[in-house]
């Protein structure tokens, strides 16, 4: 159940009274698959395709034969009717459970489509369960989260987002601009009268909404990370082992390894899971002064990576001279002496770890330390995260206009106020924005 008002987006049902239909499993070839069908002729429709199916007897499963208006029986199938305004969408809805067949699938929504039906657009059942007040914006995007997460981070913080923890802390955050904007016009109309207003309880509310936009932005560094994933730049000179340390963080022969230095030209990545974190592990070309024109653009590539690194991993290969300097990433350095298989140096300089692709030493350190380190980019933050990139643009705009909020000069401190209000309105779709709603449900499978 939505925890805000979907106020604002009844316009979002263009064409709201149709009856829609799609596939809601993802194509492809399956045991089974699920079409959904919504709207206020969903009774209709269902009765010229799966015969015996009663919306009196709402979540009811019945085993029915699919009828098509022009090719008689289909298939024997499960179908679920949910009365609204008790369904996903608020609206009358049907599940139908047949056989994965894509052939199949596409006669059964064609049955639909001749008895009244129209096929459904990317997102338009959740954009109608908005509309109808069965969720918010917040949570719809949180539906897009759960169905799209890989990870156990990704997967909880869209559970947490679904429930309506992240809602609430909007619908608070509101409730106190706008607290601070009526404060603030009161105050107007008192100095109109020639009363002298006290100044200290407008600052004590404004304090207080900087303080709530402030926290919420400050999960949103660990929501990008929840999202994108944390970054891990393996760094060094040519032929130090570094595309054989990748693939074997990897698990799998990702990067072409060679005994020629300069063999990586450019950053290759892969995708892991650790600790429950989506990590991106980015191998890169070898740092060294001299090259040709290929070999400087990969050196610019492997620093520009590592600038943008969560963990970078430095190697130092046994036998390769004076250890390099500390790249000047901002982020923690992991310091690796590699090759350690074919030196009996017991050196190896302070807070360097010897680690051996070859005879597996020191990995499991270097696996242990680089998980403690992305796990600290995702910190227990417990409640809500604000993970979406349009929440962080909203809360960002919403912190430098409370900033700019003097309460000397009321009259401009009022509009600031006021803008920020509705920032945050359009963020929780109290206010509509078409754009706003084309994007979010744009990235909806088309029977979600």
């Amino acid at each position: 159940m939505a925890t805000g008002s979907s106020k604002g987006l009844s316009s979002a049902l263009a064409g709201g009274a149709e009856t829609i239909v799609a596939c809601a499993t993802p194509r492809g070839r399956g045991a089974l698959a699920m079409i959904r069908v919504s709207g206020p002729a969903a009774a209709t429709v269902s009765r010229s395709v799966c015969p015996g199916v009663s919306f009196e007897d709402g979540w009811l499963a019945t085993l029915t034969t699919l009828r098509h208006p022009k090719r008689e029986v289909l298939e024997r199938a499960i179908v679920i009717p949910y009365p609204g305004p008790r369904s996903y969408t608020g609206e009358d809805m049907l599940e139908i459970t047949v056989h994965g067949s894509s052939y199949l699938i596409e006669e059964v929504i064609e049955a639909f489509v001749i008895a009244g039906a129209r096929r459904a657009e990317p997102g338009e059942f959740t954009r109608r369960a908005v509309a109808n007040g069965k969720l918010d914006l917040i949570q719809a995007e949180a539906i897009r989260d759960l169905i799209e997460a890989d990870t156990a981070c990704q997967l909880r913080n869209a559970q947490r987002q679904l429930s309506g923890v992240l809602s609430v802390d909007f619908a608070e955050m509101r409730e106190s601009l706008i607290e601070l904007v009526a404060t603030i016009e009161a105050s107007l109309d008192y100095e109109a009268q020639g009363v002298e207003v006290a100044s200290t309880e407008i600052e004590s509310l404004l304090a207080s909404c900087r303080r709530r936009v402030g926290k919420l932005l400050a999960t949103a560094q660990a929501g990008e990370r929840i999202r994108d994933g944390a970054r891990v730049v393996i760094l060094g000179p040519p032929n130090a082992g570094k595309s054989t340390l990748f693939n074997q963080l990897c698990g799998s022969e990702r990067a072409i390894v060679s005994p020629h230095p300069g063999t990586t030209r450019d950053v290759i990545e892969a995708e892991l899971d650790l600790a429950g974190v989506r990590t991106i592990i980015q191998d890169t070309a070898g740092l060294r002064a001299e090259g040709d024109a290929v070999e400087a653009e990969g050196h610019r590539r492997a620093l520009l990576a590592a600038d943008t690194a969560d963990v970078v991993i430095q190697l130092w290969a046994m036998g390769g001279g004076e250890p390099p300097p500390t790249p000047s990433a901002a982020a923690p350095v992991i310091k690796i002496r590699s090759k350690d298989d074919l030196s009996g140096d017991e050196g190896g300089g302070d807070g360097w770890l010897r680690v051996s692709c070859h005879t597996g030493e020191g990995m499991d350190e270097l696996r242990s330390r680089v998980t403690t380190m992305v796990e600290g980019e995702i910190p227990d933050l417990g409640g809500a995260v604000a993970i979406a990139a349009r929440h962080r643009k909203a809360l960002q705009a919403a912190a430098d206009e409370l900033e700019g909020c003097d309460p000397g000069c009321p009259e401009l401190a009022a509009e600031r106020a006021r803008w920020t209000v509705r920032a945050v309105e359009e963020l929780i779709g109290e206010v509509e924005s078409e754009d706003v709603l084309d994007v979010i449900y744009s990235g909806f499978c088309i029977g979600k």
